[in-house]
């Protein structure tokens, strides 16, 4: 191999075992800032892989380059929250500074890289600088960081200059600045004697864990809302004696970021979730996937999964480690997130079978998300009693809110079950509230005029946690091209109806917002959102036209307005000089008469 790296200090004392191949990826994109193709030779001969193997794994995540990328990566946050809080002219700042373009040529220091949410909807502009967060940006703020930069000193020191060590909690507060308005009676409130709390547990018969915890009536929150308890038991009766417990941190959902505030103020609770589901199986190995946008929480979390096994909590019985991903959105999906652990591309897997059948490597498998674990993990403390009598029937408990958007107040709130819209909205202090998604960009866009009564529960609005409020002057349809977007982005490709169905979902509400649309283009927004909502694959395309077909019902008016009817036999959206031909648009420019 002619690279100049290191291969043998990056692969000695690895297994030989796929499962390690993300690690190795990244180990690699530390020191080189990219993985060559010798790199990726080098990777394939270690684990017995085809090149082509290593590179549809690296090419996959939005981390992974495969070309040199500037010494320092930027990557800003582009949802629509953050192009609400001054974006533009942090994206144009960060252009000026560094000479460097979007979506162009880097140069050798910078480059700059748009990404979807970096987890910090509650502190937007925000960027990530090779790992390190940068929130509430102005264009003044990234003048002194970029110089700051040129200057020789690093991100962290920028963004520490104290040297917190980044393994306190202090570090993380200081990058991330999260704000929990509300929480108890369930999260942020309990004692954190997770070693007692485990320990009891284990003394208990598996199936009494099982029993609590479906008396309980916990559902999963990570958004499809399946009965913990049941997903517990069909594990534990599935064959086999090797079985995996797998914590979903892979909080990509734009406008989401409480599990990222359960790892910062309460990791043994989420920790000790893990350890009581893993007995109530039958697991003795647990993986929790942190999302590469959260990598400044990993030395913090394995602190305390150090500190855990130093108490006993953790050890021979049941281990915990840490797979950081890279970048993909889909790998929310617990069957892709799998594939993502086994260092393969993100792909979701057909069901069935499903994960609590063949999981990881094939052995089944339990994955609930951070949420989850915290809740199941008080319920085992405080009593399947004390849970189910909050909420309302069907969604019992509490569950946590990341708010953000048009109001007074953005961070985590905790609220029961059976709260209504109104309700929340009045706590945020929410800014002359227009409309209100719910879920993410995969949810659903609520009118506050005619949904303000509705309640949060399973069985009417089943937010995932994500809330994002918009006032006013926001345009609406803007907000739904800008999702779309990220659908079109963030699909895997695997399946036709996710990977065509969007981009044309996409321009056609372009075409509306450039008011070059008919009626009939709506009709065939409606048809084609729900071919591509009933066969795609996995859930990205189950939810992906929701933004559409969401706001066609709640905000007809956004569509309606920008309309154009027919002019003789074409349609708004024909645009004639650009489909002509070089030779015909000649004629037309020699002669002055159109072609048609």
């Amino acid at each position: 191999m002619t690279t100049t790296l290191d291969m043998a200090a990056v692969l000695d004392g690895r297994p030989r075992d796929r499962a390690g191949l993300l690690d190795i990826l990244w180990d690699i994109h530390h020191r080189e800032g990219h993985i060559s193709a010798d790199a990726a030779d080098g990777v394939a001969e270690w684990l017995g892989l085809s090149v082509e193997d290593v590179l549809e794994t690296a090419t996959f995540y939005h981390f992974f380059h495969t070309k040199p990328s500037g010494r320092y990566r930027i990557y800003l946050s582009d949802n629509v929250i953050a192009k609400t809080r001054g974006y533009d002219r942090v994206r144009e700042a960060l252009e000026r500074e560094t000479g460097a373009r979007f979506g162009g040529p880097g140069s050798t220091d910078f480059g700059l890289f748009d990404t979807a949410c970096i987890g910090l909807s509650d502190h937007e502009p925000s960027m990530l600088i090779d790992g390190i967060v940068f929130a509430d940006l102005t264009a003044g703020s990234v003048t002194e960081i970029i110089r700051g930069l040129k200057s020789g000193r690093t991100p962290a020191q920028i963004a520490n200059p104290t040297g917190i060590p980044d393994d306190d909690l202090a570090y993380v507060e200081r990058l991330t600045r999260t704000v929990v308005y509300t929480s108890g009676p369930v999260f942020f409130d309990g004692d954190d004697d997770s070693g007692r709390l485990v320990a009891s547990c284990l003394a208990m018969a598996p199936e009494d864990v099982i029993a609590t915890i479906t008396q309980s009536g916990l559902r999963g929150r990570g958004g499809a809302g399946f009965p913990t308890g049941n997903k517990w038991k069909f594990c534990r009766a599935a064959a086999g004696d090797e079985k995996y417990i797998i914590c979903n941190a892979d909080e990509g959902e734009p406008g989401t970021f409480k599990d990222r505030a359960l790892l910062t103020y309460s990791p043994r609770e989420v920790f000790a979730g893990m350890a009581i589901a893993a007995h109530a199986v039958g697991a003795r190995e647990g993986i929790l996937y942190l999302r590469a946008e959260y990598a400044y929480l990993l030395n913090y979390l394995e602190r305390h999964l150090a500190q855990l096994r130093s108490d006993g909590v953790l050890g021979d019985r049941f281990d915990i480690r840490i797979q950081l991903g890279a970048g993909a959105y889909i790998c929310g999906d617990e069957s892709a997130l799998i594939e993502s652990c086994e260092g393969k591309r993100g792909t979701p897997r057909l069901k069935p079978p499903f994960p609590v059948e063949q999981g990881f490597l094939g052995k089944p498998t339990v994955v609930n998300n951070v949420e989850t674990f915290a809740a199941a993990s008080r319920i085992m403390a405080e009593g399947a009693d004390w849970f189910a009598a909050m909420g309302v029937p069907g969604s019992t408990g509490t569950r946590l809110l990341s708010v953000a958007g048009d109001c007074a107040a953005p961070g985590i709130y905790e609220v029961e079950w059976g709260i209504t819209l109104a309700q929340v909205l009045d706590m945020i202090g929410a800014d002359n509230p227009r409309a209100v998604q719910i879920s993410g960009p995969s949810g659903e866009m609520l009118s506050v005029a005619a949904d303000a009564g509705r309640r949060l529960a399973y069985d009417d609005l089943s937010c995932n946690g994500s809330f994002m409020v918009f006032n006013h002057d926001r345009d609406l349809l803007d907000i739904v091209g800008d999702f779309m977007q990220f659908f079109v982005d963030e699909s895997c490709g695997i399946c036709v109806p996710c990977r065509a169905g969007n981009v044309v979902l996409r321009q056609k509400v372009g075409l509306v917002a450039a008011g070059r649309a008919a009626e009939s283009d709506l009709d065939d927004m409606v048809a084609w959102g729900g071919i591509v909502a009933n066969t795609s694959r996995c859930g990205l395309g189950a939810t992906s036209p929701n933004p559409i077909l969401t706001t066609l019902k709640k905000f007809p008016e956004i569509y309606q307005a920008r309309l154009r009817k027919p002019s003789g036999a074409l349609l708004p959206s024909f645009d004639a000089s650009a489909e002509l031909t070089a030779h015909a648009q000649a004629v037309v420019e020699l002669t002055g008469r159109e072609t048609l």
